[in-house]
């Protein structure tokens, strides 16, 4: 089995003093909750917005206690950050958990996080593997693109080349730099399947365009071995999909 270990992507922990992530989590919650709920929800996101993480923790903390998944989730981050109370990685892992086994995909996925880190405990692939693969079978992007590190390097499943493809690619379907990058990598070396420097070609070029700066530059050594048909086919097909996740960034930052 390959002795390297992948680097996977960390889903960030929120942190004190705002957070993106933070914000767009609560703000998917409050659409999937109760009104009572909703209402606690919008008390503690004014809290956390205004920097009072004491006063956001105790209504999470409450609406958790609750067994609301979406506070669960969000207490376990406050709890990992040290966002209004004392860092506790046992407790952040016991609300993930929590919320993780009632299908919450972003609880999933850090539960995930988790064992493969052994930050509750001791490491876990195989645990890490099976909630990632929840979560990614719920569409988390972030996920996919961790399960296919995964079986690309054998950590909790079965190394699978292949299998390793297919997660990448539903990633780097979605944005993912990285799982683009990697995707291009696998295409370059054709181990486990027959090898496509213009696919190859393609997504490291999407993965640059993403702000990857590894994916530039194994692009342009690529584009030194291809011969000219089919390098002109891959800048051509490079562009089309750069142009098309032009348009869903596009849709994206509209919606």
């Amino acid at each position: 089995m390959n002795t390297v270990l992948p680097m996977l992507h960390r889903f960030p922990a929120f942190s004190a003093g705002g957070s993106f992530l933070f914000a767009a989590a609560v703000a998917m919650a409050l659409v999937l909750v109760p009104d009572a709920a909703r209402a606690g929800m919008k008390e503690a996101e004014a809290a956390y917005g205004r920097g009072d993480y004491p006063s956001a923790f105790v209504e999470y903390r409450r609406l958790a206690e609750r067994g609301n998944p979406r506070a669960q989730y969000l207490l376990g981050g406050m709890y990992e950050a040290g966002a209004g109370v004392s860092r506790n990685y046992s407790e952040a892992f016991r609300w993930y958990l929590a919320a993780a086994q009632k299908g919450e995909p972003n609880a999933e996925f850090m539960a995930a996080q988790m064992f493969y880190e052994g930050k509750a405990g001791p490491k876990d692939y195989r645990e890490a593997a099976r909630w990632y693969r929840r979560a990614a079978d719920r569409g988390h992007i972030y996920a996919q693109n961790n399960m296919g590190a995964l079986y690309e390097y054998g950590r909790g499943v079965a190394e699978n080349k292949a299998e390793a493809l297919k997660w990448y690619l539903r990633a780097a379907e979605h944005g993912v730099a990285e799982a683009q990058y990697r995707a291009g990598m696998l295409y370059a070396s054709g181990v486990g399947f027959p090898q496509d420097f213009v696919k190859a070609y393609v997504w490291f070029d999407v993965s640059a365009r993403n702000g990857n700066t590894e994916a530039a530059g194994q692009r342009d050594r690529l584009a030194a071995k291809m011969n000219p048909a089919d390098l002109s086919k891959a800048r051509e097909l490079a562009g089309k999909a750069g142009a098309k996740a032009s348009v869903r960034k596009t849709a994206a930052a509209k919606n």
